[in-house]
């Protein structure tokens, strides 16, 4: 006998040990087994399941879920309707038996018992019983009905399905269990959404099924108090009625119902605090099924915690009246530091019973592990990880090169396998679970990587994927599909220009599409269609932002030589030839024919599961909401800042002063004879930014800087270099170091505030010697400077601190260390 072991890992279950079990039993409750003979994988004969009955007691109703979707899913795969039964058909014909423990349909044998079920709730054996004696069976066995539904999830993924044929390997034996209770995702139907507010229930159905066949057993809703809301022109059902159709559907399959149920109102009132409740207990009584209700402390809601927890308290009390095990959930999302003084000492010394844990969402000041120490143990927290965004957001792209900060924006199809795994296997152990923030199906990777390493943390992400190709896209595709979504993953790491494997990455993927396209030439819209194009979608997109950006450089570096000209030619002339080399992208475009490609995908997808790329075309709520198509043209060069600058300049009427405008534009970077010049924001171009934990360690840049990126928006006259940067959160400080200076020479700083934040900052040199108080962020950019004292750089070395006097964190965008010049 042959023993793999696909996956190992400590065993801990709500922070609990595991109990002590027999010597099989701890086996198979610490690794996941697969048993089969001596021979190489690819000589040991397959079951021919085509013509199995799935046999399955019709009295549960989750159990007869768990065989319709087996049943359902194997048809969209292979065209094989599998009849279903009660009872064991006769020989020769094979089963597929689906039962949980202690109860076998009428007639079924009973199952080998080489691996036992880990004694954990949600946990399954797989058995695939071909002894001499008997026609080939397999065996799922659940612990329990959510452990026989996981089971027929894990089989779907083991099968080998094409057209017309359907297969399990020979031998197979394996037993698995859950690591985390929670794992969920929100699916809010609501018009900030991407793409869930196009979905009827039918799509929303097939969708949690696809999670619910990777281990997830959670889904969060989003309802809303108001009864005809419907805001976005894509629904087809108000807010409410989806919510209740939802509801039921998601219960039907056995799975957790999590309502998000933000606190608007303002409760000083004790008539709206009233109402807030009677409006909550008439959405209550309207659902057929709720576990949980999750309220965030904020974004939004700003409700300080001497109002909000004797309100929750009496939420839970009106949950109860309809829902009497629902259980509450609260975030501190936002709160300040105060109030988060107040939380934690009101936990520690009121233990309140109503209260069942707490919820790590973003922009959450306290780190995780700190919470977790100042929280009392009795209450278990959840996280709320945001993996939907990729900037201005809890888990920011690290090293992000800002043309695509600038195109692909904050919520685009961002598959990021590594850094999710990398994530979740970080944090989630001081959890019970997860529930990911979700505003569309551009972060399906992430979804369905969260899952899988929620059920087993040691599960190779490659294999993750290797089945999400495999089960999604064909049997044949898996390992394609892996290293695909991989390379797109490396798209996006450091600087654009220099990263060849951008075009690999798309020869990667247009590979793929013919194999594609020649292996579903019978099969007219497989299971997988949408998940291929979204990731040809971003080779093509990934490969043309390249492409522009490169040429834009080129461009802008030409056009920059010819302002340097000004003195012989005059500054009217050499602007005009900088005019006419920065429009000739305009004139000849790079890869039009890549472009059209994206615009084609971007309408495929809006047609298959009503992705929204672009506000005009496909309703998009607005710029930030994944509308990537309606920036493909954004530009990626300072052209925009350049012309204001011309105008400007052209306005004078002395040349000599045209000279010294144009002058300092040319030489904007150029920090003279000695200095120093840092581009913050741009990971290129920052050397001397201080980073005090790296990445792999603080991947929420809680602690340490991070790229920042102000959104996409219509464009604006600012140069690229004030539209991001560095930023530190929740007053950490923001350091730089200058080394090798001259110890005898005097500096100056030059500095650009700019960000979102617009904070109030204090800058120190050395730890105590001020170069500026208290000063808040100018309503537009521009450099201010400021003496740096001697004293400060007679070692040779410079340090500089931000620190946070008002604001949400501290941000930087351009700094120059100047050398005095001697006259």
């Amino acid at each position: 006998m042959k023993v793999t072991l696909l996956s190992a890992g400590p065993v801990d279950v709500n922070n609990n040990r595991m109990p002590r079990l027999g010597l099989v039993a701890t086996l198979a409750a610490m690794v996941t087994i697969v048993v089969g003979a001596q021979a190489p994988a690819e000589e040991i004969p397959d079951i021919d399941l085509s013509l199995a009955t799935i046999v399955v007691s019709g009295t549960i109703p989750v159990h007869v879920k768990a065989a319709e979707m087996l049943q359902e899913e194997v048809f969209k795969r292979t065209g094989i309707r599998l009849e279903r039964s009660g009872e064991m058909p006769g020989p020769p014909q094979s089963a597929i038996v689906l039962r949980t423990m202690g109860g076998l349909p009428e007639g079924a044998p009973q199952p080998p018992g080489d691996v036992d079920i880990p004694a954990v709730p949600e946990s399954y054996r797989i058995r695939a019983d071909t002894s001499a004696s008997q026609t080939p069976v397999v065996h799922l066995t659940g612990s329990d009905d959510r452990g026989l539904l996981f089971a027929v999830g894990r089989l779907l993924r083991l099968l080998g399905m094409s057209r017309g044929r359907l297969s399990l390997p020979k031998d197979t034996l394996l037993s698995s269990f859950p690591r985390y209770p929670i794992r969920g995702h929100e699916l809010g139907y609501r018009h900030l959404s991407n793409t869930y507010d196009a979905w009827d229930l039918e799509r929303y159905e097939r969708y949690i099924r696809d999670l619910v066949v990777f281990g997830a057993n959670t889904v969060v809703l989003i309802p809303s108090l108001e009864a005809q809301l419907k805001d976005s022109p894509h629904m087809g059902d108000t807010v409410c009625e989806m919510t209740q159709k939802l509801v039921q559907m998601v219960a039907s399959y056995g799975l957790d119902v999590w309502l998000y149920l933000p606190l608007l109102e303002d409760i000083r009132e004790s008539d709206v605090a009233e109402k807030s409740l009677g409006d909550r207990r008439a959405l209550f009584e309207k659902c057929s099924a709720i576990h949980a209700v999750f309220v965030p402390g904020g974004d939004p809601g700003n409700t300080p915690p001497e109002l909000l927890l004797p309100w929750l308290k009496e939420l839970g009390r009106v949950l109860r009246e309809s829902h009497p095990e629902a259980r509450l959930w609260l975030s501190n999302e936002d709160f300040k530091t105060s109030w988060n003084d107040y939380l934690f000492a009101y936990l520690q010394r009121e233990q309140p019973e109503w209260l069942t844990g707490v919820v790590f969402g973003t922009w959450t000041q306290v780190a995780l592990r700190e919470q977790r120490a100042r929280i009392p143990a009795r209450y278990p927290i959840v996280q709320y990880p945001d993996i939907t965004h990729c900037i201005e957001c809890q888990y920011p792209v690290p090293n992000w090169d800002r043309a695509f900060a600038r195109t692909l924006g904050r919520e685009p199809v961002n598959p990021r396998p590594g850094d999710t795994a990398h994530t979740c296997r970080l944090l989630t152990p001081l959890s019970k679970g997860f529930f990911t923030y979700s505003d569309g199906a551009n972060d399906d990777v992430n979804k369905i990587v969260w899952t899988a390493l929620g059920w087993d943390p040691e599960t190779e992400v490659e294999t993750v994927l290797h089945e999400y190709g495999r089960y999604f896209v064909g049997e044949e595709y898996g390992d394609a599909v892996a290293e695909g979504l991989l390379a797109l993953e490396r798209n996006w790491r450091g600087p654009l220009d220099a990263n060849d494997d951008v075009e690999a990455t798309l020869d990667r993927w247009h590979s793929l599409e013919k194999e594609i396209e020649t292996g579903w030439r019978d099969r007219s819209h497989p299971p997988g269609t949408w998940r291929f194009q979204m990731g040809l979608f971003r080779a093509c997109y990934d490969a043309y932002v390249r492409r522009r950006l490169i040429l834009e450089e080129g461009l802008e570096r030409k056009a920059l030589e010819e302002l340097r000209r000004a003195r012989e030619v005059g500054v009217a002339n050499a602007i005009r030839s900088a005019r006419e080399t920065l429009i000739e992208v305009d004139r000849q475009p790079p890869a039009p024919e890549l472009r059209q490609r994206i615009e084609e995908l971007g309408e495929g997808l809006f047609e298959s599961i009503g992705l929204q790329l672009s506000v005009d075309r496909y309703g998009a709520k607005n710029w930030e909401r994944g509308a990537v198509l309606d920036f493909l043209d954004e530009p990626l060069n300072d052209r925009v800042w350049l012309e204001m600058q011309f105008a400007e300049i052209l306005a004078a009427t002395e040349e000599g002063h045209r000279l010294d405008l144009l002058e300092r534009i040319v030489n904007w970077e150029d920090p003279g004879p000695g200095g120093f010049y840092d581009d913050l924001g741009n990971s290129a171009k920052e050397p001397h930014l201080v980073r005090e934990v790296e990445w792999e360690s603080d991947p929420g840049f809680v602690e340490s800087p991070q790229d920042e990126f102000i959104e996409i928006r219509p464009t604006r006259p600012w140069r690229l270099s004030w539209l991001d940067q560095a930023q530190t959160l929740y007053g950490t400080p923001l350091r730089m170091r200058y080394e090798g200076l001259d110890p005898g020479a005097r500096y100056r700083l030059r500095v650009t505030y700019t960000g979102r934040f617009a904070p109030t900052l204090r800058l120190v040199a050395d730890g105590n010697q001020e170069i500026h108080g208290p000063l808040p962020q100018p309503e537009s950019p521009r450099p201010l400077e400021f003496e740096v004292l001697v004293e400060a750089t007679r070692d040779g070395t410079l340090d500089l601190e931000w620190r946070l006097v008002d604001g949400r964190g501290i941000q930087v965008a351009e700094v120059w260390l100047v050398r005095h010049q001697e006259k």
